[in-house]
């Protein structure tokens, strides 16, 4: 299933595109309807979806608009809907997936929804395909993770990784060097990545390195401090496997 949002500030074409949706493409899973950009960019980093049905013009903030605010690096596809047809060219030059105009017709929208589908199949198998070359050709506790940025792979050693916590619909790694970067996948989807004898996650929003804490505290919620001096609140249902790991109990 596609994980969807349609964001539009008219309701009866959001009524229109769920209806056909519904009756042509079975394979999209509509999470959420939102009635303004401002209420998309919640959802967005709320629900991190694959697919966003986009209006164009709405009011305070228009669909390119809402897509500069929220940066580079978003991580999923746009097909713009619009019931004028001045905006081809600028939706092309943010890489819209497909524009549709309303009112929506239905072989046009069967056919964008099959490209998106075949984008995210082939983008999932070529993740896969390159992590498991990295980790047939690396040791298991100095394994190297694959992730895509908007100019095609950055290989990270995720021995070098201190932690990685979840930032809205995407997850921000902390290396030991000082610095961060906010990648477009999912804390779960970073979780697959990363060797299991080292990483452990303490919170639903948090993994750690093992091998970088430093301290485990017992206050009124527990703690672990990482080598660099971070402190990190480790949840309660947590706790016993991560001392575990640990070699604490």
């Amino acid at each position: 299933m596609i994980r969807t949002l349609i964001i539009d500030d008219e309701p009866h074409c959001v009524s229109a595109l769920l209806h056909d949706l519904n009756r042509l493409c079975p394979q999209v899973d509509v999470v959420a309807t939102c009635r303004s950009a401002e209420e998309g960019i919640e959802a967005i980093r709320k629900h991190d979806p694959e697919l966003v049905f986009l209006d164009i013009e709405m009011p305070v903030m228009d669909g390119f608009e809402m897509l500069e605010a929220l940066g580079e690096g978003r991580g999923f596809q746009v097909v713009f809907t619009t019931a004028y047809d001045d905006f081809m060219l600028k939706a092309i030059r943010v890489n819209a997936m497909d524009y549709l105009l309303k009112p929506v017709d239905g072989a046009d929208l069967i056919e964008a929804v099959s490209r998106v589908e075949r984008h995210i199949m082939a983008n999932t198998s070529l993740d896969k395909r390159i992590n498991s070359l990295l980790q047939q050709l690396r040791p298991a506790d100095d394994q190297r993770i694959a992730l895509p940025n908007q100019y095609g792979y950055e290989f990270i050693d995720s021995a070098d990784i201190l932690y990685a916590k979840a930032d809205g619909a995407y997850t921000r790694l902390f290396f030991a060097d000082g610095h961060d970067v906010l990648f477009s996948k999912s804390l779960g989807e970073i979780e697959a990545m990363l060797p299991s004898r080292t990483f452990i996650r303490i919170h639903h929003s948090v993994i750690v390195n093992v091998n970088k804490v430093s301290h485990f505290r017992k206050l009124k919620t527990s703690v672990v401090v990482m080598s660099n001096g971070d402190s990190l609140n480790v949840s309660r249902s947590r706790k016993e496997a991560l001392l575990q790991r640990m070699g604490a109990r």
